[in-house]
């Protein structure tokens, strides 16, 4: 794509189709705001002509607040402000609930949004069907990211999935778009009235749309390209396993025509100059179909820091990583204006759980209080809610089956979990969820899953073994004894290995609900860190096999440059790096013995950061 204009102020642009190129930190949120604020109040156009789609529920939120904000810059005043401010799944909710008469499904219809409970669906779809637990995975992936070029298998198992979930009177998260479209392609009368309200159309993270979101902006704005407006950065594009793709941001020009126009930002506001400049010679060297970028102008006259570690060990990295916090904590002074210590954020970046462990144990050890997206704190808790709110809702055939795979899994009834290895084992397994999702076959109007599980159990020891314990849940719930039930949930679902252990997660969301507000370090993985920003950033992991990951393709590899360009681009002073020469336990089973640097590495640009190497310590 050429012809791209560099400018900071593109909410001013009035002939579109336009897309805003926004590299990490250079404002988008402020554009986007601006440009609500341009168009109701330099060019009078009708806020009820104008809809705003965001990727997050949270970036909804902070966008009515930015709007609201008296005083403020981007301030509009009340009779000028949008209502139409959604994210891309809500938008196509409220267009599936206003209409979900002409799809056959009830008013008061529920979204099963959770990836496990779908996946439970799926597969009891495919067995249905006579295919694998496999398979089923497979076509879940292929409804999850919008594939267009269904294999007949996934076609069929897709459709008997959607026929449970109208069983259960249920859509699933994705359906909120496939159904929309299908709606405002089949009814003009619908999509044009949709299409009046979204005569300016303002999309947020573009690059992070797949196949379906994209079907559902072209319809929306299919009378009013000029109206247009979106916003992304394709060196941010990491959504493939939901079907996001970079192709979309980068046929902007070819899809809407020789009128489409293309703004860079050119300011960078976050990053400092080395952090961005190192972090954009990786994903220009490994993608290479990324949009051209122009030379960024940075707000900071600090140029940054960014130090790459070569460390003898995992334990040694963990103890410099702790090393490098403590001493910035410590060094901080009360403000002299208003007293207080100022506050700091750090982000310890690692490729999934198992390089947390090591890293988790030595904050401790050096008094470092830390919160970790590793810890499923409240899983045990959800399980409890599940049970909870089936009690209320026995008639709900989704929470019904739910309910049955917590017993399942749960090993209370000794049936082969989803862990098992053994020929034996799965032969057994494989029965018992042929019996189970069976159950969907028996389901008609007036009789729920649950009838239908206690009619069968008289024929099936295990149908009979769930449920006498579903049995024994009402049975301890309608005593109205707490302990009793407390009990119960235990013996059936196991999500605690005693009512203690309860109590004790109980105890831990207290404290965290009271935790110190104050400096805070994080640990998460650079998925979870994306919108996100701290003071200092460290990245774990820079070994071949590791980051990247091994035998990838092309396009692949080209993700994996992105999200470590999305990890890097977070720091707004110090970025450190690290490299292991030797890692332990569950993180070097799969690696080869001798650690390579990651070939990310070598595309550090000379000058702007530093190598320190830590001999080992005998």
């Amino acid at each position: 794509m050429d012809n791209i204009i560099l400018s900071d102020e593109a909410y001013k642009w009035e002939n579109g189709p336009l897309l805003l190129l926004a590299g990490p930190g250079t404002g988008k949120t402020y554009q986007l705001a601006m440009r609500i604020k341009h168009l109701t109040g330099e060019i009078s156009v009708s806020p009820e002509e104008i809809t705003i789609i965001t990727f997050t529920t949270e970036a909804a939120k902070g966008m009515r607040m930015k709007i609201k904000e008296e005083g403020g810059h981007e301030y509009v005043d009340p009779s000028l402000r949008p209502k139409r401010i959604y994210t891309m799944h809500s938008l196509g909710y409220q267009i599936v609930l206003e209409n979900s008469g002409k799809l056959g499904i009830k008013k008061d219809f529920i979204v099963v949004e959770n990836d496990k409970d779908r996946k439970i669906l799926m597969r009891d779809a495919a067995i249905l069907l006579g295919y694998s637990e496999k398979d089923a995975y497979s076509a879940f992936e292929d409804r999850t990211t919008a594939n267009n070029s269904l294999s007949e298998k996934s076609e069929k198992i897709i459709q008997k999935y959607e026929e449970i979930l109208r069983s259960c009177n249920a859509i699933d998260y994705d359906d909120q778009i496939s159904l929309a479209c299908k709606i405002l392609r089949e009814d003009e009368n619908i999509r044009k009235k949709h299409a009046v309200n979204s005569k300016y159309l303002l999309v947020d993270e573009y690059q992070d749309i797949n196949q379906g979101q994209f079907e559902l902006i072209e319809l929306l704005s299919k009378d009013h390209r000029e109206g247009l407006f979106v916003v992304g950065d394709d060196d941010q594009s990491i959504y493939s396993f939901r079907g996001g793709s970079p192709k979309f941001i980068r046929n902007f020009k070819d899809t809407f025509g020789e009128k489409a126009v293309v703004i860079q930002m050119q300011t960078s506001r976050r990053c400092p100059e080395y952090v961005m400049e190192c972090a954009s010679g990786i994903v220009s060297k490994f993608d290479p179909g990324r949009l051209p970028k122009g030379n960024y102008v940075y707000s900071k006259s600090n140029k940054g820091e960014v130090v790459l570690h070569n460390s003898p060990s995992d334990d040694r990295e963990a103890e410099i990583i702790s090393t490098i916090i403590k001493a910035d904590i410590d060094s901080l002074k009360p403000c002299e204006t208003c007293k207080q210590i100022p506050k700091r954020n750090y982000f310890i970046l690692v490729r999934n759980k198992n390089y947390a462990r090591i890293v988790q144990r030595k904050l401790s050890e050096y008094g470092i209080p830390f919160d970790s997206k590793f810890e499923d704190k409240n899983e045990g808790l959800s399980k409890f809610e599940l049970v909870k709110n089936w009690l209320n809702n026995q008639n709900s055939n989704l929470l019904t089956r739910l309910c049955m795979e917590s017993i399942l899994e749960g090993g209370s009834i000794n049936f082969p979990t989803s862990k098992s290895k053994t020929e034996e084992k799965l032969n057994i397994r494989k029965k018992g969820l042929e019996e189970i999702s069976g159950l969907w076959n028996s389901i008609s109007d007036g009789k729920s899953l649950l009838v239908v599980l206690q009619e069968k159990s008289s024929s099936s020891n295990l149908l009979k073994a769930i449920s006498d314990g579903l049995s024994e849940l009402i049975r301890s719930y309608v005593s109205g004894s707490m302990p009793n039930f407390l009990k119960e949930v235990v013996l059936s679902l196991k999500p605690w290995s005693s009512i203690s252990k309860f109590f004790e997660e109980i105890g831990s969301l207290h404290l965290a609900s009271k935790s110190d507000s104050s400096s805070k370090v994080r640990i998460l993985t650079m998925q979870a860190a994306k919108g996100l920003q701290a003071h200092i950033v460290f990245i774990i992991g820079l070994e071949e096999e590791v980051i990247p990951r091994g035998g990838l393709n092309v396009d692949e590899l080209s993700e994996e440059a992105r999200l470590l360009f999305v990890g890097m681009t977070r720091a707004e002073e110090q970025l450190h790096l690290f490299r292991s020469r030797k890692r332990t336990g569950a993180n070097t089973y799969k690696l080869p013995n001798t650690l390579k640097d990651s070939q990310f590495l070598g595309c550090l640009p000379e000058g702007k950061y530093k190598k320190q190497f830590h001999p080992a310590v005998h």
